[in-house]
């Protein structure tokens, strides 16, 4: 189940461009959302779970996959980064772990190499198996988030699948006109694509948890917890 929705970030965008200005610090956007998924998921619950079988696990921990990339032997090359514990930790320590990730050596991340190996045909029944496996959960979790729109400059939604009950997809951002009291201002807009297991979540809780996603990424809060410390 998909959902195409548009995010207001012109709130803490605007926190991330005056600490950078002020410091030369460049925290992580991808953290930013991160944070915001992680304390979404720890207010509903049941979307910190999968299916196995005819039950419904649960998971003790907010877990968060990032998708990070960085350079191995002059290439480009994409890690899997489990975020534990996310919903506890602050913007600025969701953006050192990206940070050291990216920067760390290629065998950082357990299971990388072997996934690598997988032929593109039996990818989907890979990730239909990750997706009901406790132990596979329990490392990298049911949640993820996938920054394919950051430095395009490219407005639209992406679709990247996710294996997990939950893929947030970031795409492009753009500033757009929006009328607030009467009036029009610019905003900066970014479109998000939503995966939903839907053997795991109704539309119903599906629509309450975008929409308070969608309050937490447009209030900024966390970056300004982060750039006050």
């Amino acid at each position: 189940m998909y959902g195409l929705v548009e995010a207001d970030l012109t709130v803490p965008r605007s926190a991330l461009r005056e600490n950078y200005e002020r410091t030369g610090e460049r925290l992580s956007f991808t953290a930013y959302v991160v944070t915001c998924v992680a304390r979404a998921l720890a207010e509903f619950p049941r979307f910190n779970a999968l299916r196995h079988g005819r039950t419904v696990v649960f998971l003790d921990e907010v877990i968060v996959e990032v998708l990070v990339e960085r350079s191995v032997g002059g290439q480009s090359a994409v890690s899997y980064l489990p975020i534990r514990a996310a919903d506890t930790k602050s913007l600025r320590e969701i953006h050192e772990e990206i940070r050291a990730a990216q920067q760390g050596p290629p065998d950082v991340i357990p299971g990388q190499r072997w996934l690598d190996a997988v032929p593109l045909f039996a990818v989907p029944r890979l990730m239909r198996w990750m997706g009901q496996s406790v132990p596979w959960a329990l490392r990298l979790g049911v949640a993820g988030v996938n920054n394919v729109g950051m430095g395009t400059g490219a407005a639209g939604w992406a679709l990247s699948p996710g294996a997990g009950t939950l893929a947030v997809t970031i795409g492009g951002i753009s500033t757009e006109p929006r009328l607030e009291d009467g009036l029009v201002v610019e905003r900066e807009i970014c479109r998000l694509t939503l995966t939903v297991d839907h053997d795991v979540i109704d539309g119903a809780p599906a629509a309450r948890f975008t929409a308070r996603l969608l309050e937490l990424l447009a209030s900024g809060e966390s970056v300004r917890a982060a750039v006050t410390q």
